[in-house]
């Protein structure tokens, strides 16, 4: 391990300072916590907020056998003079979506021992929605994340919240509640009879506040934007014209299949877009004569048809036998998940979407 800075001499004070958690387990900040006489919160805080001062005023050669000791536990340290400024990076809020269910295992070792936790446990925050993973880390953490994911097994979304945007989510609201919200949507939105209501574009104060001040938090929910995902589907779309090249182009569609397509809309024709890109892609669409509409997916629910199962297959994913049966509807991405494990066993699958 290298140490930066210049030279320790023994008469100077030095620092020890975290650069990165590194390839460093969560079991690292215990064994840091107690082997320097430290606050657990205080090692935790360094490791994953780093840079930061760990150690400070240190004689220059205990610092730097300090500095080699820690880095044997895979965390990134260097030694500096003492006081040294640092300049420390703005904290970031971690989702994160699996994309290769058959990679679902692999990403739950590495993301429980970075976490600490079980495998179970830290796939299931990818399972759901909106995945979040972490708070107030910095960028070295994320870079360490996602180096030590498989590769394209999952995305990470990291978002600065004193710049972020937020969508609030309101159910069952009262009429009191109603009220209070009502200010703040915009123009043409609208609150359903049963007391919902969407919206976007919230700055984090404001959205606190409405939090705060509505006082129900089991049924208002605000999201960071940056975690949401949207699909488009495809409504409209001329029989003839350029606009089946168009498709191809935007969404992969095969130029033969369009026809199939066009008689059977609406069609889900893309997946997992950022809040950001959606007026951009539909806007593409628009330009090539098709007509989309944005759906937010990221708190969709879908149940599963299982048309044909092996017993043992079922019984693997603690569902009852025999096929057919069909499940209840579950957070979208368990259901590609569960959908996937079971196709991988021989069983024949379809998504059920919910009535509306």
């Amino acid at each position: 391990m290298e140490l930066a800075g210049p030279p320790c001499i023994a008469h100077e004070a030095v620092d020890v300072l975290v650069v990165g958690i590194g390839g460093a387990s969560p079991r690292a900040a215990s064994v840091l916590s107690q082997a320097l006489e430290l606050p657990i919160e205080t090692v935790v805080d360094a490791l994953y907020r780093a840079p930061a001062r760990l150690l400070a005023g240190l004689p220059g050669p205990d610092a730097a056998r300090l500095a080699a000791i820690i880095g044997t536990l895979g965390v990134e340290v260097e030694v500096i003079p003492a006081g040294a400024p640092i300049a420390r990076s703005p904290t970031l809020d971690l989702a994160g979506e699996l994309l290769d269910p058959a990679r679902a295992d692999e990403v739950g070792q590495v993301l429980g021992r970075f976490l600490g936790m079980s495998p179970q446990e830290a796939l299931d925050l990818l399972l759901t929605p909106p995945g979040v993973i972490l708070g107030s880390v910095t960028e070295a953490t994320v870079r360490a994340l996602d180096a030590a994911l498989p590769a394209g097994s999952a995305r990470l979304t990291a978002s600065r919240p004193d710049e972020a945007r937020f969508a609030l989510f309101a159910s069952e609201l009262s009429s009191l509640q109603i009220g209070v919200l009502r200010p703040h949507l915009p123009v043409d939105a609208v609150v359903t009879p049963g007391g919902s209501a969407t919206i976007f574009d919230l700055g984090r104060a404001e959205a606190d506040l409405l939090w705060r001040r509505l006082k129900a938090p089991e049924r208002v929910q605000v999201v960071n934007q940056a975690f949401l995902r949207f699909s488009l589907d495809l409504t409209a779309a001329p029989a003839t014209g350029a606009s089946a090249g168009a498709l191809q182009a935007l969404a992969g569609v095969p130029l033969e299949d369009y026809p199939l397509i066009c008689n059977a809309l609406p069609v889900t024709v893309e997946v997992g877009i950022a809040f950001d890109a959606v007026s951009a892609r539909m806007a593409l669409y628009a330009a090539a004569g098709l007509t989309v509409r944005a759906e937010m997916e990221t708190f969709s629910h879908v149940g599963l048809d299982i048309l044909s199962a092996r017993p043992e297959a079922l019984a693997e994913v603690g569902l009852p036998s025999p096929a057919p049966l069909s499940t209840a509807p579950m957070p979208r991405p368990r259901a590609k998940l569960l959908r996937h494990r079971l196709e991988a066993a021989g069983a024949e699958v379809l998504f059920a979407e919910p009535a509306q």
